[in-house]
Formats: C-alpha cells, sequence, structure tokens
C-alpha cells in the first residue's frame, strides 16, 4: 500500500529540494531541434509533429473561426453558466489590477512620466492531454483582455477528434476568441514566436504546459515574451495540531492528480497530524478515478515534514516557496505575513480549488521556488511600461552644465556633446 513518507531529517528535506530544482532546470535538447524545424519547415513541420507526437494526421493547424463560437453554443447549460459567473469573478479582480500613469516635475521643470501600453498580440498555450484545462483559457485570455491586448491567438492540442476539446473551444467562443490553432507542445511554442505560413508571430507567450513547452518558451525567450517558467504543479500545507486531517489529505490529493511529477507536501509540527493525514489520504484514494496518478505523484514526489515548532516550520516552507500554499493554522493571521508563496489558501475552507476556478485570483503560477522572486500571471504580463521625458528652454539652461558634469564623469564626451550643442544655440 502506498504510504507517504515521514521526514523529520533537514538534510533529507534538502535533498528533496535539490531534486526538485534539477528537474526544473534540466536540458532538453531535443526541443531545440523542434524549434528549428518548425522555423524551418512552417506549417509543414507542424504537420509533422503532429503525427508523430499526437498520431493525427491534419491539413492544417489552422481552426475555423467560427467553431468556438459554434461549440460554446453546445456547452451544457449548468457548466456554460458556472464557466459565465467564473469569468466574471476573474475579470472582476484583474480590472482592479489596472496601474495609472503619472506625470511629475522636477525641481527645474525637466518633466517625466510613467506610461502603459498593452501589448498588440500575445499567445496562449492551453494544455489539452490527460485534463483540457478550460479554467487555462479563462486565467490567461482575461487579464490580456482586460489589458487592452487587440489579437489574442490560443493554441491547444488535438483532441482524438482530430480538433481542440469541444469544452476549450467552448470557452473560447464565450470570450469571443475566434484565432485558435490546433498544435500542442513545443511545437507550439514555435509556431507562436516565429511564425509559419499561417500563423502570424506574437509578442509574448503565455500559458503553462509540461516540460517540453517550458523548455521550448525558455528556449524562445529571446525572441519573444514569456510570463514564467513553470514545472510540475506544487502543493504545501502548513498544520498544526487544529488542521482537519481529511481536509489536509484532500488538498494533497487535488494537486497531485494532476500529473505523476505533481510536488505535494505536508509541512507540520505534530506528528498525530502527520499520521492522521496519512491515514485519510488510504480512504479517500480508496474511491477515486484518479488515484493511480495520485498514488504515483505521491510516492515518487510526496512527503510529510515534521518539524520541531512553527517556527522551523515556517523556514521550511519559505525554503520551498511552493506554487500552492494551504494554511491551517489556529493562528493563521500571525503566520501568513510571514510565508514566502505564489498563492497563499488561508484556513481549512480555501481550497487550491476555489483558486483554480473561482476566486478570480489567477492561477498561472510560477514554481520551483520562483515565488521569491515571481508572482502570479497578471494584466501587468500584457502591459509595457514607458517613460516620457520632456525638457524647456529654462530647464536646460538650469541643468545643462550638471548633466554634462555627469556625461564627462563617466566618460563619454558623446553624451556631454549632445547636452552642450543644445545649450550654445537658441533652441
Amino acid at each position: 500500500m502506498m504510504k507517504l513518507p515521514v521526514i523529520t531529517d533537514r538534510a533529507e528535506f534538502n535533498r528533496r529540494l535539490e531534486k526538485r530544482r534539477s528537474a526544473f532546470t534540466e536540458g532538453l535538447p531535443e526541443v531545440d531541434t523542434i524549434i528549428r524545424d518548425v522555423r524551418a519547415g512552417g506549417d509543414n513541420a507542424i504537420r509533422e509533429f503532429t503525427e508523430k507526437f499526437d498520431g493525427l494526421v491534419i491539413d492544417s493547424p489552422v481552426v475555423s473561426s467560427e467553431l468556438p463560437r459554434e461549440s460554446s453554443l453546445t456547452l451544457v447549460p449548468a457548466l456554460r453558466a458556472a464557466i459565465t459567473e467564473a469569468a466574471d469573478n476573474i475579470r472582476r479582480f484583474h480590472q482592479l489590477q489596472l496601474p495609472e500613469g503619472f506625470s511629475h516635475i522636477q525641481p527645474d521643470g525637466t518633466e517625466v512620466s510613467w506610461n502603459w501600453r498593452a501589448l498588440e498580440r500575445v499567445g496562449i498555450y492551453v494544455p489539452g492531454g490527460r485534463y483540457p484545462l478550460l479554467s487555462t483559457v479563462l486565467m490567461n485570455v482575461i487579464p490580456a483582455q482586460t489589458a487592452g491586448v487587440r489579437e489574442i491567438a490560443v493554441c491547444t492540442p488535438p483532441a482524438p477528434s482530430g480538433r481542440p476539446d469541444d469544452v476549450i473551444l467552448g470557452v473560447c467562443g464565450l470570450l469571443g476568441i475566434t484565432e485558435v490553432y490546433c498544435i500542442g507542445g513545443a511545437q507550439a511554442v514555435a509556431a507562436l514566436a516565429y511564425g509559419t505560413e499561417t500563423i502570424r508571430p506574437v509578442e509574448r507567450i503565455t500559458g503553462p504546459g509540461n516540460r517540453y513547452v517550458t523548455a521550448a518558451k525558455q528556449s524562445v525567450s529571446a525572441q519573444v515574451g514569456i510570463d514564467m517558467l513553470a514545472g510540475p504543479t506544487e502543493v504545501v500545507i502548513l498544520a498544526d495540531e487544529s488542521a482537519n486531517a481529511k481536509w489536509v489529505a484532500a488538498d494533497l490529493i487535488s494537486q497531485a492528480e494532476h500529473d505523476p511529477m505533481a510536488w505535494p507536501a505536508l509541512v507540520t509540527d505534530s506528528s498525530t497530524v502527520a499520521e492522521a493525514v496519512i491515514g485519510a489520504v488510504a480512504k479517500l484514494l480508496a474511491k477515486l478515478p484518479t488515484a493511480d496518478v495520485v498514488s504515483r505523484a505521491l510516492q515518487n514526489q510526496g512527503f510529510i515534514y515534521v518539524g520541531e515548532n512553527l517556527e522551523e516550520c515556517a523556514g521550511a516552507v519559505n525554503e520551498i516557496a511552493p506554487e500552492h500554499l494551504c494554511v491551517q493554522l489556529a493562528e493563521q493571521e500571525k503566520w501568513m505575513p510571514r510565508l514566502k508563496a505564489s498563492a497563499i489558501f488561508a484556513g481549512g475552507l480555501a481550497t487550491v480549488a476555489w483558486g483554480d476556478y473561482w476566486s478570480g485570483a489567477n492561477h498561472t503560477l510560477p514554481t520551483a521556488g520562483q515565488a521569491r522572486y515571481r508572482g502570479p500571471l497578471s494584466v501587468y504580463d500584457y502591459l509595457v511600461p514607458y517613460s516620457v521625458v520632456k525638457v524647456s528652454e529654462q530647464t536646460l539652461r538650469a541643468s545643462a552644465d550638471k548633466v554634462k558634469l555627469l556625461a564627462e564623469g563617466e566618460g563619454l564626451a558623446g553624451h556631454a556633446l549632445s547636452v552642450a550643442i543644445r545649450k550654445e544655440h537658441d533652441v
């Protein structure tokens, strides 16, 4: 019977963190070959890779612009209503993120302003495979639309039918997306970055994928913007004796079912909670349709770390800096400001699934410790800031000598000349 390992040794804890890091950064040379072939072969290379990796022969990766709308009409009414309400929640939350520019006048009269513009064209990758993720469409398209992006192209792998999953297409239709391509994997990333005969290149690529998609995004990041590098999904539950063991077990299971490479962990100061969670996991798995995937993830990457006290446990969580952090503590408000994670779920009632679909906060999140310096996907990923500088004649006379002096201090004679030549002549 599968059993979550319990560890108390910090050396073993560190070994597991290092294993996570190495798995995330290992190179995939075959991805560079795919990218090179797509750049050279365009749509023909796309067709060849679709046949090779998906076992399907397609004439063109282009999906009819009418198909998303038609698919939206076939959605089960209750599901359609739930998708629409979730989309409203996501849109409201992301509208609050929209930044405002500002203008400022320095003491000498120099005018400087901070402004924002939306990207013109973006590409969004939506995974298919084991679970076609309709929520990924919502979480990536809506922030782009909110930011004001004019052109949004969606790439998603073919279903066995030879076209994208019907629900994914339906969600695209509900959001007004008509540019959809039936392509998966690294070849989709290459097509969005460099373009083909039928696909125009984009300015930024967002959306999660498997390790091949992630490696491809890293490879093309010098050509096109990307949102983040995301490895297998992660969840850490920080719990004390007040935690509900069944809820903790369910939270571990919910992320483990994504992928056999998922990374689920419990960090607690209570060996009693640890044992109760192990028992609860076994009972819940007995009736779970996705138990096979969950068991493989729990057995291969999952663990329970029992620390001496909550101070040590909080330190362990911050070393992980996980994608998802569920906090089940008696004094959670005391500890949460001290914790590092991409998304924090506070209290036993707040499941990761609530964030995945309903809260409005984005579920496209950095993994593998990147939460230390990178946050969730947001409208900022689809906006570009820029500054504007204006100098009047009066300002030039007031500060030209000082600007020239600074340039000369760096040895940049041309910079100094560009200022001096303006002061020497009437503007």
